[in-house]
């Protein structure tokens, strides 16, 4: 019988509708354009009874294996009416996106296939496009997740959402825009994103933008009915501004950070310290922005940058959270180079028996993280200078939980420095030979345990805070080579199983 354009309107509300609408796109009984109108109205459904995306990619598998030319015209004349639907502002006040919008969407993504090789762009601009204009609200919208699309579309559609990233956009949306970019854009579209990234975080440091949220703030607490007070806008406007920085464009830059730009502008913000005469406000949110600087650089750094690197760390000046993150950073550049500037910290002496203040505790902790530096970089051949280094003044500390640090770096040491280790059982400094009796303990054998056992008797006290709290307390040597076999045989018994 002959079907209509209201016949095929109808089906979409009918129990039979959604099988004689694939019936009509399957049909060369049918003019193209009528069924390009059913595949639409599949798309147009409101049901929940049906799997809309199911039917009608059925009816284009079908129609694939029957006559490619037709389903390249049926997808072609659906073109115009998708992006119309998908080109729709979004709407503040609703709770979630456009149902319509969504079906379309999925729709649109799911007939790419399908389309004349000239359309398929058109197509592409129309999902991104439509995600980007409201990313956080429609990212994980329908049966396609933005991340999925992209990935599964590639370079061009991770290229588009380059220019969904702006400054006021949701701080997460902003991330995750960046890690997509980063992990699926090409070239170009890296170092485009960089750039925008770099805009992006600097426009968020201009008044135009702290006002920006100062209206948003004002807005909401009118709306929740709390009294609008100006200090307290200005204090939360500048609240907001380190998020948006911090929890936004700089860890959305980490994905980006191998673009020399990117990683120029997280060292200069790494870089910059507060002036002698800033507010204390002030200098606390520079502070917290220096160290989410330097995380992001994780991965990113070069050679190039170990001065300046080192330079920031071995500041006394800079807070410790800055220094630790700056550590990390030279640690990621595995150069040798940066021992010479690293020996004077390890030098320092800490903690004694007649001093631990805080000035004392910080210059151990110093030393602790410049040691496992030192190790880390310069391999075996730095092990024997380490140990003369280290300070040996009287009544010094160590804490057992550094010289398992400086243990646990020596056994992961390639190749093994076991020799170089043995001849640190027989130093005179108490704390040499614990380590040494660690690292055994990590990578020696049997054949090790008759030089371990020789210090079993040693009675050289070990002092520093934490040896009285171990399982059981241990106040010499000798407890700690007992400990160090009995754990070597474990794990030697373990290996054999």
């Amino acid at each position: 019988c002959k079907v209509d354009s209201d016949e095929v309107q109808q089906w979409k509300e009918t129990v039979k509708g959604p099988t004689r609408l694939r019936a009509v796109i399957g049909s060369e009984r049918y003019s193209p354009e009528l069924r390009t109108e059913a595949a639409l109205a599949i798309v147009e459904m409101d049901r929940n009874d049906v799997d809309a995306r199911s039917i009608l990619s059925k009816a284009f598998d079908e129609l694939e294996r029957q006559d490619r030319a037709i389903s390249e015209t049926i997808v072609g004349g659906m073109i115009p009416r998708l992006q119309a639907l998908l080109s729709t502002e979004p709407d503040p006040e609703a709770p979630g996106p456009d149902p319509v919008q969504v079906r379309a969407k999925d729709a649109a993504y799911m007939v790419i296939p399908y389309a004349p090789e000239g359309s398929r762009n058109e197509l592409i601009r129309a999902v991104v496009g439509w995600y980007s204009a409201d990313f956080e609200g429609r990212s994980l919208a329908g049966d396609y997740s933005a991340e999925q699309v992209t990935r599964a579309l590639g370079a061009e559609a991770a290229g588009m959402l380059v220019d969904a990233l702006h400054e006021k956009m949701p701080p997460q949306a902003m991330i995750k825009i960046a890690e997509i970019i980063g992990e699926d854009g090409d070239q170009q579209t890296k170092k485009r994103a960089g750039a925008r990234l770099v805009k992006i975080e600097k426009e968020m440091e201009k008044p135009a933008f702290v006002k920006w949220l100062a209206v948003q703030i004002r807005a909401s607490l009118k709306a929740s009915g709390e009294k609008v007070e100006a200090a307290r806008v200005s204090s939360l406007a500048l609240y907001n501004r380190e998020n948006y920085i911090n929890q936004g464009a700089l860890p959305a830059m980490q994905h980006l950070g191998e673009q020399p730009l990117v990683s120029s502008r997280l060292l200069a913000i790494a870089d910059t310290k507060a002036g002698a005469n800033d507010p204390k406000a002030w200098v606390e949110r520079l502070n917290a922005r220096r160290a989410t600087a330097l995380r992001a650089l994780e991965g990113h750094v070069t050679r190039a940058q170990l001065n300046r690197l080192l330079s920031i760390a071995l500041d006394s000046s800079n807070p410790v959270e800055v220094r630790d993150y700056a550590f990390d950073r030279v640690g990621d550049i595995r150069s040798s180079a940066a021992i010479p500037r690293l020996w004077p910290l390890v030098e320092r002496q800490g903690c004694t028996a007649s001093s631990c203040t805080a000035s004392d505790k910080l210059a151990k902790r110093l030393r602790w993280r410049a040691g496992e530096l030192i190790l880390s970089l310069g391999g075996s051949s730095a092990i024997e200078p380490f140990s003369q280094r280290l300070p040996s003044s009287t009544g010094i500390q160590y804490e057992p939980e550094e010289l398992e640090g400086y243990a646990t770096r020596m056994s992961q040491m390639t190749p093994s420095p076991t020799s170089t280790v043995m001849a640190l059982l027989n130093s005179p400094r108490w704390w040499n030979r614990v380590v040494a009796l660690r690292y055994l303990e990590r990578r020696g054998g049997e054949a090790d345990v008759p030089a371990m056992q020789r210090l079993m008797s040693d009675d050289g006290a070990v002092t520093g805070q934490g040896w009285s709290e171990l399982n059981p307390p241990v106040t010499k040597v000798g407890q700690v080579a007992d400990a160090a076999i009995k754990s070597l045989r474990t794990r030697e018994q373990g290996d054999k199983k």
